[in-house]
């Protein structure tokens, strides 16, 4: 069977060309994509996995990144997005990332500054929603730019032809609709970008984007999101076999490259899109296998649904009935009331098991059926695109439908809660094509009228608010028909994949939750659940659920992954701009940034030592203090390793960052070198941590590099070494010719380094919770959801204190400060001035590379703080300054500090631009003087406080130090220098 569907109004217009996979020549046509050709020739496997595995087409939308490709050299690239081109050279495997196979820019060299646009209006997507609300926009007189990351507009419903394909005449209506709509913005002077990635929005007023490859700042009056949605996960076992996909993805195939999906095909899912796409398989001459629908057939019973369906869109209807007529004609079961249960397979799709559901949603005991297929359709319903929307801090709403998702709080014209900003269409909540372009309408006009535009007198009654409500009923009645079973996951076994990018199983996740770590971010953090490619998209909402089934927690807002930018993967390298330099980090405000989810009262406690603060360095107490006998509670006001401590970005310093020294250094750089001794001493406390725990918290000493391109770097790292060397660091520097054997990916531009070799690298995300467990075991007790409202001393010297929190009352003998950037405001209940200060800070993180660099490495004149993680991203901060949003209550990356960070990283290792930037996050920083504050305060008898802006690296350090002052009265070495008392 020819995988080219045929229609006898449609006919190849593309000319055939040849490229090459893995070494094998194939045969496409000019104008589609590279999954379309490859599927074409029944070839299924696509990008590799870290474990071993083969990944194929799933989304067929650029979400999910389970196509990735590199053509011609350049990687990662989606094969459902990009274009087959002549001798191309394309393979399933990464570049190595060598001389002889380097990893090539993914954009043109960016310019010495974005571009800029100024537009009344900015639409991002041009789907339904977006080009309505575009044309109503300019019909009323603003000036509109559309952003659409496809190559043609039309979005996932329209579906246009490809330019592979042509038809004298659109061939259905849907295709005659898209196109009509398409001509009417056009014809109205919109301006379309296609192929433009909007990658951030940082205001209402401020969006960026890469047009044509090249960074874009636009300025907007207003803004209308329309960004569509994608189709939710449905975790079954197997569903990461290539040959499984999207019923998406499959109509893309078909609709817009005359493609089949498969030679053996089962649909499955919720909805009457799956119909629709097993009718036009079959007109195209593809194999259809079966339908399977979860929902219940509709009966006589359903007769007002049913009537209202036929009253408010008859058209619809008359399609519906038309399918499956199509699928009775051709012998096609349509199974209702039933699903898949596993796809089986060998390296790729072979075969569907299929059970009987009840009304619950549970198997019914009937015998299970299996089906012969090489391609299995899912689609279970929709979420919402929300990751803009989210970004901006719009207020949201959890749905309770399928899996739950969130859904942007809108009026009937998409405005938001944010001025200025309008979300429409499926990407504001699920609603159709319908009610997208009603919405996307009223939007546009909306948009216009806050511009202050009169609106246009119109040739007839303006129909749009009647459309609007008639689409809803339709809706409304549509998913009464089909109203699914309920979805439980209990039943789904613990070796199913939940998360498809880092192969993260169900099992995994359910001991993590078992353990205490049952949030989204308490998971991401343990298992790095969300942390791949797609972001989250088609495992976040599914772990979300599996939190709620099994601590019987509501699903809330909050609870969902922070949004962050980018919106998808970007190119890191297209990115990067020159910044001004600064010195050291940039003190803000520390707000209370803590989401708990743990809020039951607990009854008065006692206890010897009562920390304050569940961070790295609170856990290192809690294991300490516990180790040597005491009765220690470690109290959080939100959980374990949420806060600095969890978005720390894992370096293992030793050496002095650049600006502790020289004319930039706090204190003239005094306080920071005296700090030196305690760095050697704390990583080797980490070996032994992790030694204990019996966990791989992926420490390696690999050596620290501070690289220099000037000839005043190189003096200033001279000096720098030299004072090292007097306080007891091994450090030496090295020519550019050793530099070059040392770390041959390195810019040949850099004129040589200052070599550091105990420094290294930590995994953040598990060390904290390895030291707090080993601290569990020895009896410390952890408590979370606990915010430390009032302490009161006790009278006498050894009186101790009660400290008041949100969940109860503590008797503690002896306190300790572990709190951070936040240690300020713990003081102040004692009346004790802690000169401590926060500085929230961001790191970047790019998708997994090839080996790249082994050691550490700072730059002498510029923020950066660059290594590769044992996942194989690299990792790049250096203390670029983050924001704090009021609104969301949450510290957020700032454009300049992404494009800074990005530039220098460009300049020191120019493999990131053959790279993406997966995500970037803000952490918080301590801000003292360059030294910790250690110790016991005068005047306040039991009062400790273990502070450190250093907080990875010198936690074991800090802690053991103070555990020694409160065990023993002492310490082995002299604490002077980080005393309180030199503020006094």
């Amino acid at each position: 069977m020819s995988a080219r569907l045929t229609h006898s109004s449609i006919a190849a217009s593309g000319r055939t060309i040849r490229f090459w996979y893995d070494g094998q020549a194939i045969d496409g046509l000019e104008g589609e994509t590279v999954a379309a050709a490859l599927a074409a020739s029944h070839i299924r496997q696509m990008r590799h996995t870290r474990g071993g595995g083969r990944r194929g087409l799933y989304c067929g939308m650029g979400a999910c990144f389970d196509c990735l490709v590199t053509i011609d050299g350049v990687a990662s690239q989606r094969a459902c997005l990009a274009k087959v081109a002549e001798g191309q050279q394309i393979r399933s495997a990464m570049p190595a990332g060598t001389p002889a196979d380097p990893l090539l820019p993914l954009a043109p060299p960016a310019d010495a500054e974005p571009a800029a646009q100024d537009v009344d209006v900015l639409v991002v997507g041009a789907g339904p929603a977006g080009l309505s609300a575009a044309l109503a926009a300019r019909q009323a007189g603003a000036s509109v730019l559309v952003l659409d990351e496809r190559l043609q507009s039309g979005g996932q419903f329209y579906k246009p032809l490809a330019p592979s394909h042509h038809a004298p005449h659109p061939v259905d209506r849907q295709f005659a609709k898209g196109l009509a709509l398409e001509r009417d913005v056009r014809a109205a002077g919109v301006a379309i970008a296609q192929g433009a990635q909007v990658w951030a929005a940082f205001s209402a007023h401020e969006v960026s984007a890469l047009i044509a490859g090249r960074a874009t700042h636009i300025r907007c009056r207003q803004l209308v999101i329309a960004p569509g949605a994608y189709e939710r996960p449905v975790p079954i076992p197997g569903w990461t076999l290539p040959g499984v996909m999207t019923t998406g993805a499959a109509q893309a195939l078909a609709r817009a490259y005359r493609v089949a999906p498969g030679r053996r095909v089962v649909v499955a899912g919720n909805g009457p899109l799956n119909l629709q796409l097993a009718a036009e398989l079959l007109a195209g001459g593809a194999h259809v296998v079966a339908v399977l629908e979860s929902a219940a057939r509709p009966s006589v019973r359903d007769w007002r649904h049913l009537l209202t369906t036929a009253r408010t869109a008859p058209d619809l209807v008359r399609q519906g009935w038309g399918y499956l007529r199509q699928l009775r004609a051709h012998k096609v079961p349509v199974l209702w009331r039933h699903a898949v249960a596993a796809a089986e397979g060998d390296g790729e799709l072979q075969a569907v098991q299929v059970i009987e559901l009840d009304a619950q949603g549970q198997p019914t005991g009937a015998p299970m059926r299996r089906f012969e297929a090489d391609t299995l359709c899912l689609g279970y319903g929709f979420i919402p695109s929300t990751e803009l929307a989210r970004m901006l801090g719009c207020e949201h709403r959890v749905v309770q439908r399928h899996l739950g998702y969130l859904a942007t709080v809108t009026a009937g014209d998409g405005a938001t809660s944010l001025e200025d900003v309008f979300v429409v269409g499926d990407g504001a909540d699920l609603g159709g094509s319908r009610v997208a372009l009603a919405r996307g309408t009223l939007a546009g006009r909306s948009a216009a009228r806050k511009l202050g535009l009169p609106a246009k007198p119109m040739a007839g009654p303006d129909r749009t608010a009647a459309q609007l409500q008639r689409a809803e009923c339709f809706q409304q009645a549509l998913w009464s028909l089909y109203n699914a079973p309920p979805v439980a996951l209990g039943a789904v076994s613990d070796d199913t994949l939940l998360c498809r990018c880092e192969e993260i199983s169900f099992g995994s996740v359910r001991e993590q939750i078992r353990a205490g770590r049952d949030t989204l971010a308490a998971l991401k953090r343990n298992t790095r659940l969300g942390m791949g490619r797609c972001q989250g998209r088609y495992c976040a909402v599914t772990a979300a659920k599996l939190v709620s089934e099994m601590t019987g927690r509501p699903l809330e807002v909050e609870q969902y992954f922070a949004p962050r930018p980018p919106a998808k993967p970007v190119p890191a390298g297209a990115l990067g701009f020159e910044k001004p330099e600064w010195g050291g980090h940039k003190p803000a405000i520390t707000p209370n940034l803590a989401r708990p989810v743990e809020h039951a009262p607990f009854q008065t406690l006692r206890t010897d030592v009562l920390v304050i603060g569940a961070g790295v360095l609170g856990s290192c107490l809690g294991h300490y203090l516990s180790k040597a006998g005491q009765d220690v509670t470690v109290v959080d006001r939100d959980d374990i390793n949420l806060q600095a401590s969890g978005a720390n970005a894992g370096s293992l310093h030793v050496q002095l960052l650049s600006f502790d020294f020289g004319a930039k250094a706090q204190e003239g750089g005094g306080p920071a070198a005296a700090t030196l001794p305690l760095g050697p001493m704390s990583v080797r406390l980490w070996q032994e941590i992790e030694a204990e725990s019996g966990e791989d918290l992926e420490i390696k000493i690999t050596g620290g590099l501070m690289v220099a391109d000037t000839e005043a770097g190189m003096r200033f790292i001279e000096a720098k070494a030299a004072l090292e060397r007097r306080h007891g660091i091994e450090a030496q520097v090295i020519d550019a010719a050793t530099l070059r054997r040392l770390s041959p990916a390195l810019s040949p531009q850099l004129l040589g380094a200052e070599l550091c070799p105990m420094e290294g690298k930590i995994n953040p995300l598990r060390a904290t919770y390895a030291v707090a467990s080993l601290a569990q075991q020895q009896g410390a007790r952890f408590l979370r959801g606990c915010d430390v409202r009032r302490i009161e001393r006790r009278p006498g010297d050894g009186g101790g204190f009660v400290v008041h929190t949100s969940r109860g009352v503590i008797h503690a003998g002896r306190l300790v400060n572990a709190s951070g950037a936040w240690s300020s405001k713990v003081g102040e209940m004692l009346g004790v001035q802690i000169p401590v200060k926060g500085a929230p800070l961001q790191m970047i993180v790019t998708e997994p590379a090839p080996p790249l660099v082994n050691h550490l490495v700072a730059h002498a004149d510029r923020h950066l703080s660059l290594k590769q993680a044992a996942t194989g991203g690299l990792i790049i901060g250096g203390g670029w300054t983050a924001a704090f949003h009021e609104g969301m209550r949450l510290n957020r990356a700032e454009r300049a500090s992404i494009e800074g960070g990005l530039w220098v990283a460009r300049q020191v290792l120019p493999a990131v631009c053959g790279l993406h930037m997966v995500r970037c996050w803000a952490g918080m920083n301590v801000n003292i003087d360059g030294a910790p504050i250690l110790g016991d305060v005068p005047g306040v008898p039991g009062f400790y406080n273990a502070v450190t802006s250093n907080g990875y690296t010198l936690a074991p350090i800090a802690a053991r130090l103070v555990t020694d002052l409160i065990v023993h009265g002492r310490t082995d070495i002299d604490i002077t220098p980080f005393r309180i008392d030199r503020f006094l």
